[in-house]
């Protein structure tokens, strides 16, 4: 039997097929669900992850798209995180069933793979709109509001699970398959990447969410699903990893380690990952788009309606699904799933509150940015640091500059002008200048990510000499990150752009080093 799935993910079509996951299994016989995936191919699914992937809060995610504004640069980046969350539950499923047909000592059990499937699935549960552009949104409100809470999407997607299994009465089917309370906390903390107390089930912490070395199966499908729909290349090779795969006893607690010869492998998995951030998400017309929807966010926050009357409160929605109890959280997480794409560009676009037109204007502008007088942002300038300094610090620097650079750009354009008298130009005010700082690694700041992964050798004797470039190559780099500073223009007439220039080179050429070495080294663990 075969059915059509919506026009959302046309990249999908689901089967039934009846025969066990497994040879294993002799007490309970299951038909699983194949999906046709673009990325990994015919792919099986257990029925409690058929379960709750048949639910509105997990088919929320075909309404979030997984790189935020890339399509603005890339067509094709137009896929979402459901696809994602399903590529992840596969690998996640296939990963731990190749540990445990290699270590059958590790008593690995069926509810074991189904935990962590589990985790696979729903680890996205929580994202916002835009995916780690939301993040973003959250931080920025956050600032005006003075909180410091941090927002991740990690503790919405925990208990979006709980509510998930509560409001569709999901219990039942999986308690069938082994899953009861015990076992969802679990893969709440698998999702979360929580240190188990228990050492010896600690490689099971390391499949989903890799704290320790970064290394998992989440990052595989969205370096391979992203590099995908952009077009771009590739180079590691997930099922070697996995072959290659085996868990040790490290410092007292069960560790996955990988054969000493992959050592190359591993190096091309963090590789891909720098690569995309250069080359797709701090494309300087993404960091652009992604500036000017968050200001359209900002302004409209609590200024516009949803299709059911509601008004949108964006940022305190989102602070309460992930952080209210009880009774009221149900209330906030549905709240929280009614942010999506689609509805919130929708009212945005169409909204007919005053208070929100000019959020609208921003979005038209975004359409409209070929027509360089419309509004779109200008991309001023981009440098590249070796430490990381505040955006507050570089703004500040920047805006001390305005006065003297407004001055001087008018100035020049009287000098050129035969009628000086008819120049009117409007000055250019901090507010007119933003500033992304972001840094650029390979997962781990500005360390090397390869030196936290274990390797063992073909003796099976573990050791960890990750640090040995020589045994993979002279040609590594040195440095693992790079601190990129993207100066955007608010304004889109030339005047701007020479005055915002014109601090942009005089801020560079002015500054001392200790300014821009007094920053903490911080990484970013943007997707």
């Amino acid at each position: 039997m075969e059915r059509n799935l919506d026009n959302k993910d046309n990249d999908f079509k689901e089967c039934q097929c009846l025969s066990p996951r497994s040879k294993r299994l002799k007490s309970i016989s299951f038909s699983t669900k194949i999906f046709c995936d673009p990325v990994h191919g015919q792919i099986s699914l257990h029925p409690a992850c058929v379960a709750i992937i048949d639910t509105p809060q997990f088919q929320r995610l075909r309404s979030i798209k997984q790189t935020g504004f890339l399509e603005y640069v890339y067509p094709g980046a137009t896929h979402n995180r459901f696809s994602h969350s399903l590529g992840v539950c596969y690998l996640a499923g296939k990963f731990i069933q190749e540990l445990r047909d290699r270590q059958p000592e590790l008593l690995i059990s069926e509810t074991d793979v189904l935990c962590v499937e589990l985790a696979g699935l729903c680890h996205d549960l929580g994202h916002g709109p835009f995916s780690h552009s939301w993040e973003r949104f959250m931080q920025l409100s956050s600032l005006e509001r003075r909180v410091n809470t941090v927002w991740k999407h990690e503790v919405v997607s925990v208990n979006m699970l709980d509510y998930l299994i509560e409001d569709n009465n999901l219990f039942p089917i999986l308690n069938k398959y082994g899953i009861g309370s015990k076992e969802i906390d679990r893969v709440k903390d698998f999702i979360q990447g929580v240190q188990p107390e228990d050492g010896s089930k600690a490689f099971l912490y390391q499949i989903v969410n890799n704290d320790d070395s970064g290394l998992d199966v989440d990052k595989w499908d969205y370096f391979l699903r992203d590099c995908h729909y952009l077009g771009l290349p590739c180079s590691f090779e997930y099922e070697r990893l996995i072959q290659f795969a085996k868990v040790f006893i490290v410092d007292g607690k069960s560790q996955i380690c990988f054969r000493d010869k992959v050592l190359e492998s591993v190096y091309n998995v963090f590789r891909t990952r720098s690569n995309l951030h250069r080359l797709a998400y701090q494309h300087k017309v993404c960091m652009i788009a992604e500036r000017m929807f968050l200001d359209a966010f900002l302004i409209a926050d609590g200024k516009c309606t949803s299709p059911t009357g509601e008004i949108l409160n964006f940022w305190e929605w989102s602070m309460s699904a992930a952080f209210s109890h009880g009774k009221i959280l149900k209330k906030c997480l549905e709240h929280y799933c009614m942010l999506t794409d689609d509805a919130i560009l929708m009212c945005l676009k169409y909204s007919s509150q005053p208070d929100a037109k000019k959020a609208s204007k921003i979005i038209e502008a975004i359409e409209k940015r070929s027509s360089k007088s419309f509004g779109f942002y200008q991309h001023i300038g981009l440098k590249i640091l070796p430490y990381f300094v505040a955006e507050a610090d570089i703004k500040n620097g920047l805006c001390d500059l305005l006065a003297a650079a407004n001055e001087r750009v008018f100035c020049s354009l009287i000098s050129s002008s035969s009628n000086a008298s008819i120049i009117k130009v409007e000055s250019v005010t901090p507010n007119d200048i933003c500033v992304f700082v972001v840094p650029v690694n390979w997962g781990k700041g500005d360390k090397n990510p390869v030196d936290s992964v274990y390797f063992y050798s073909k003796d099976s004797v573990f050791s960890n000499h990750s640090s040995n470039y020589c045994d993979v190559s002279a040609m590594l780099p040195k440095s693992f990150q790079e601190i990129q500073v993207h100066v955007l223009c608010r304004r889109s007439d030339s005047y701007a752009f020479q005055v915002a220039r014109c601090c942009f080179d005089n801020y560079w050429n002015c500054a001392p080093i200790k300014t821009l070495t007094n920053g903490s080294n911080k990484s970013n663990s943007h997707l």
